[in-house]
């Protein structure tokens, strides 16, 4: 139970299927009590906050201790933040009331505690990855309290995790090429290149979900978001090179972030009311594509196989492949079609596989680090 990856890591994979599959099959359970208000309010609601958001915790507590100075999680720490997670679950279902200060209190009650886990570790090591992990869980947890008290759009949460993806992922796209690839001059230029074009997609997305946030409806959204979609398409053709799709767990992360300037182009589009997909079907390349796509690539690197890279099994491969076609059904096949009905199907398979691995990982020690293998000089 110190390494928090691993119940959060299982909870999530178990509500990737339950918040997919209880609005799309009739499983007998009734969510008409719940305080979103319908299923569909509650499955957005726990895709971003029960889903994303405890791989999210997995990840950043678990990575915890190499930004900050050895801050870890206890096993009662650990317990505490999945009771809680339990805790957020049960009142988004309306188990435990519909009293407003319950179920705010209740259900981001996790994200909270998350925030106040990332800020006290931040303050013991103030660099720049540790206050934005905090940062983004503050951000996150008042815009859950916001969504709660019926205050914002639902796409607000998404682009959230748009821009931890922007951040987060693009950093560990580009550690993870110059780890793994024959780094020479030029391409040593192009890293460069794109860590520079980092900055202005930041800041584009940041105004946009700024923007979107205040409720101001302005052509300057989606001008941000175009110019942060071509400026992401940029700098995924500066990381690429012809040795990334020989490191599998390389080429998953990369394919996965593909979706993300794919999302906010055909986000942007739908916002000129002129886009062949529906507002639903363009949230979903963001939902299902980069996000759950870039989660299940960062995962598998916690049971891939470890020597001097490390390697993902088959089985791992075979799920991503999986999940990048059911997002691609879910985003492109037309609705009440037989195509777009199998989507739900292969996505709780993927998320069964995960079960399966991640479960099958409580019997081994925890490897060290858990997310990544042996690094390599940049001066080498």
């Amino acid at each position: 139970m110190t390494a928090p990856h691993r119940p959060m890591f299982l909870a999530g994979a178990t509500w990737a299927i339950v918040g997919v599959g209880l609005v799309n099959w009739d499983v007998g359970i009734d969510l008409t009590h719940s305080p979103l208000g319908n299923r569909w309010a509650w499955h957005g609601h726990e895709m971003v906050f029960g889903f994303a958001a405890a791989m999210f915790a997995g990840y950043a507590l678990t990575a915890m201790p190499s930004w900050s100075n050895g801050a870890r999680m206890s096993s009662r720490d650990t317990a505490l933040l999945l009771a809680l997670w339990v805790l957020a679950r049960l009142t988004a279902a309306g188990a435990i009331g519909t009293e407003p200060a319950l179920v705010v209190s209740g259900t981001a009650a996790f994200m909270g505690f998350v925030t106040l886990t990332l800020a006290r570790a931040a303050l013991q090591s103030v660099s720049a990855k540790s206050v934005g992990f905090a940062l983004f869980a503050l951000a996150m947890t008042g815009i859950q309290i916001t969504v709660l008290r019926g205050g914002i759009l639902p796409s607000i949460p998404v682009l959230g995790f748009a821009i931890l993806l922007q951040i987060v992922g693009g950093r560990m796209i580009a550690g993870f090429s110059w780890n793994r690839l024959s780094c020479t001059v030029s391409y040593e230029w192009r890293y460069k290149l794109a860590k520079l074009c980092g900055y202005p997609s930041a800041v584009a997305l940041l105004v946009a979900l700024l923007l979107d946030t205040l409720g101001i409806a302005s052509d300057w959204i989606v001008a941000c978001l175009v110019i942060t979609a071509t400026t992401e398409v940029a700098r995924l053709l500066l990381w690429l090179s012809e040795e990334t799709f020989k490191d599998s767990l390389l080429s998953m992360l990369t394919l996965a972030y593909s979706w993300l300037p794919l999302g906010l182009f055909l986000v942007a589009l739908g916002r000129t009311n002129v886009g062949p997909l529906s507002d639903s079907a363009a949230l979903h390349a963001l939902t299902a594509g980069a996000i759950a796509c870039s989660i299940y690539a960062v995962a598998s690197r916690a049971v891939a196989r470890r020597g001097n890279r490390l390697r993902p099994v088959l089985i791992d491969q075979c799920g991503f492949a999986l999940l990048w076609v059911a997002a691609v059904i879910r985003v492109f096949i037309p609705v009440d079609t037989q195509g777009h009905a199998d989507a739900p199907l292969i996505w709780c398979i993927v998320w069964s596989i995960v079960l399966l691995r991640h479960g099958a990982a409580l019997l081994r020690p925890v490897p060290r680090p858990v997310f990544s293998g042996p690094k390599r000089s940049i001066d080498e």
